[in-house]
């Protein structure tokens, strides 16, 4: 008995102590897309106006923006130009969420009205900062020719809180 009681009790704390390293890893990612997104804010392209710039080639750049401050924080997603793949590639990985809310430091939003073409997914940003009241901050690359912070703001009203389109939903970042 005193075998199976000791057997029992290093499982559990064996299983308490992986989801523990768990949880510190997914807040570890988290804070390091939030500290890259955050640390390239005011980043311009060069020259101005001429979509060039540190995260990919010559083109609209929100995509490659979003997608490189998750690779700075090690997760392996494609450096997507186009920010309905983030969405797509948000679905094969189980971590895409349709709709306006519940989203957390790290994730990225994707604006407009779904992912079809560039003319439902319109812009990308990386969400930087959830309030209690559900009201959220991101970075944003390629917007007025570079790296901007805006809000917070309520994610279900975002085309009234003056960016280019609602949010039709959002990948998890872990």
């Amino acid at each position: 008995m005193r075998l199976s009681l000791r057997l029992l009790l290093t499982a559990v704390l064996i299983a308490l102590c992986g989801s523990v390293s768990l949880t510190a890893s997914a807040a570890d990612t988290r804070r390091a897309i939030v500290n890259a997104a955050n640390g390239e804010v005011g980043q311009q392209e060069t020259p101005p106006g001429s979509n060039c710039n540190p995260y990919g080639p010559c083109e609209p750049w929100c995509a490659h923006f979003a997608t490189w401050t998750w690779r700075q924080a090690g997760i392996d997603i494609p450096n997507y130009g186009f920010t309905g793949d983030i969405y797509s590639w948000g679905q094969r990985k189980g971590r895409a969420h349709s709709g306006n809310s519940g989203m957390q430091p790290g994730d990225i939003v994707l604006y407009g009205t779904g992912p079809q073409n560039t003319d439902t997914s319109v812009h990308t940003g990386v969400v930087v900062a959830v309030g209690t009241d559900g009201r959220i901050t991101t970075v944003e690359g390629n917007s007025n020719n570079q790296v901007s912070k805006y809000g917070p703001f309520d994610p279900k009203h975002a085309r009234s809180a003056g960016r280019p389109a609602n949010i039709y939903g959002w990948v998890a970042a872990q």
